[in-house]
C-alpha cells in the first residue's frame, strides 16, 4: 500500500511521536509511507534517524491551511496514495476538505487527545486510545471507531538501553539520590505545566534535606516559567533539587535516570516500558500512582484523569515511592508487564494495517458530512475562534 501520514506538528510529545513511530512499523511491513508535517521541531531529526521519507508543508499550527491542503493534494498525486492518515484534529480539517473531498482518496483520523473532536468529519474512520473515548465516539454518531491503545516500541524502550547510571550521572544525580522525571511538552494544553509546577511544589516542601530530585525534560510556551520556578525552589532549597533539561530529541535517558516517571498518556506508558513505577497525572490537579487497583480505571479512561487535589495529591502518591525502593521494584515491573503485554508497536502496526486495507477497500466521500466540516469551520475562522473542542451531538 501507499500510505500518506499527515503529522500536525513535530515538537517533542507523544502523539505525534507515536505517529512516526507507527509510519516507521508500517513501512517495515513492506509498505510505501511519506510523512508529512509543519515545519520546526526536534522531531524532524528522529523522522530522519527512522529512515522515512519525508515533506515540509509550508504552514505551521494553522487550520485550515490552503497552502498545506494544495501541498498533500500534490503529495497524493504524485505518490498515488491508497489513504491519507491525519493525526489530530488540524490536519483532519485539511485532509477531509482537501485530498478527501478534491481527490476521493480514502483518509483515516487518529486522535491521541482526551476528546474526539467536533472537527473530525463522523463518516471516517476513527482510531482513539481510550476505551471510553471510543464508547463515547460511538454514542457520539461516529460510524466507524477504532481502539488502537498508544503503541509503544518495548524494543527501543527498555531498561538500561538509554544508560541507566550514566542517564543519572548525565544530570549530576547519585545513587541515594530519589530522581522523579517527566518528560512533556511545556504547554497550558491539558494542563501540563501546571501539573511540572505542582511537581516543583512537591519537592520544595519535601525540604533541603529530602533525597528527591526532579528532572523536566520539554520545552514550550511556557518554558521561561518552569525555569523561573525551578530556580525559585532551587535556591529556597540550597541545592539543585531541580533540573530543567529542556527539549531532547532523544529523551530515553531521563526515562532510564529516573526512579519514579510521572505524567500522562504516552510519557507514562514509556516510563513504564523502562520498568518505572508511575504517577499519571490529569487537569484540575488529578494525580494517580498505577497499581493494581488504578489499572482497570486506566485501562479505560486512558492514562489521564480530571479534578484533584493537586501538589496534595502527587505528594501522597510519591510518598511511599521515594521511602521504600522495594516498592519502587514491585510497581515498576507490575508497569512493565502492563505494557508489553498491551501496548506493543508492532501489534500496534498490524491493526493499523487492516484499518488503512479497509478504508483504501470502502472509504468513500459524505457529502452530508463533508458541507457540515465545511460550514463549521468557515463559521468559527470568520467569528475567530477555530480551535479544538469536543464533538457535538
Amino acid at each position: 500500500m501507499r500510505v500518506v501520514v499527515y503529522v500536525h506538528h513535530m515538537e517533542i510529545g507523544g502523539s505525534q511521536l507515536g505517529a512516526l513511530e507507527l509510519a516507521r512499523e508500517t513501512m517495515a511491513r513492506g509498505h510505501d509511507v511519506l510523512v508529512l508535517a509543519p515545519p520546526g521541531g526536534a522531531l524532524w531529526e528522529v523522522a530522519d534517524r527512522f529512515g522515512l521519507d519525508t515533506e515540509t508543508l509550508p504552514t505551521h499550527l494553522t487550520w485550515p491551511s490552503p497552502r498545506n491542503m494544495a501541498r498533500v493534494v500534490s503529495a497524493v498525486r504524485r505518490t498515488r496514495a491508497d489513504v491519507v492518515h491525519a493525526h489530530e484534529w488540524g490536519p483532519a480539517i485539511d485532509v477531509a476538505l482537501g485530498t478527501h473531498l478534491l481527490l476521493g482518496t480514502p483518509a483515516v483520523v487518529t486522535t491521541m487527545s482526551m476528546y474526539v473532536s467536533g472537527y473530525i468529519p463522523r463518516h471516517l474512520p476513527l482510531v482513539v486510545g481510550t476505551r471510553d473515548l471510543a464508547e463515547d465516539a460511538e454514542g457520539r454518531g461516529y460510524r466507524q471507531v477504532e481502539l488502537l491503545e498508544p503503541p509503544v516500541d518495548t524494543v527501543a524502550n527498555a531498561p538500561g538501553v538509554a544508560g541507566g547510571p550514566v542517564a543519572r550521572a548525565r544530570w549530576g544525580f547519585g545513587p541515594d539520590d530519589v530522581v522523579v522525571s517527566v518528560v512533556c511538552r511545556l504547554t497550558d494544553d491539558l494542563d501540563k505545566t501546571a501539573g511540572v509546577l505542582e511537581a516543583m511544589d512537591v519537592v520544595e516542601q519535601a525540604g533541603p534535606a529530602s533525597p528527591v530530585r526532579l528532572l523536566v525534560v520539554g520545552d514550550g510556551p511556557r518554558s521561561d516559567a518552569v525555569v523561573a520556578r525551578a530556580e525559585k525552589v532551587n535556591a529556597e532549597l540550597g541545592r539543585p533539587a531541580v533540573v530543567v533539561a529542556g527539549a531532547l530529541d532523544d529523551p530515553r535517558p531521563a526515562y532510564d535516570a529516573a526512579d519514579v516517571v510521572i505524567g500522562m498518556g504516552s510519557s507514562v506508558l514509556k516510563g513504564m516500558a523502562f520498568g518505572k513505577p508511575v504517577v499519571v497525572q490529569g487537569e484540575r490537579g488529578y494525580w494517580r500512582a498505577l497499581d493494581e487497583q488504578s489499572l482497570a480505571v486506566f485501562l479505560g479512561q486512558g492514562w489521564f484523569g480530571a479534578g484533584g487535589a493537586g501538589a496534595a495529591a502527587l505528594a501522597a502518591a510519591l510518598s511511599p515511592l521515594v521511602r521504600d525502593a522495594g516498592l519502587r521494584a514491585e510497581r515498576g515491573a507490575f508497569g512493565h508487564r502492563v505494557v508489553t503485554e498491551r501496548y506493543s508497536l508492532v501489534a500496534s502496526a498490524e491493526r493499523m494495517e487492516q484499518v488503512y486495507r479497509a478504508a483504501a477497500a470502502t472509504g468513500r466521500r459524505s457529502p452530508r458530512d463533508l458541507a457540515r466540516l465545511g460550514a463549521r469551520v468557515a463559521w468559527d475562522v470568520v467569528r475567530g475562534r477555530l480551535r479544538e473542542r469536543p464533538a457535538r451531538d
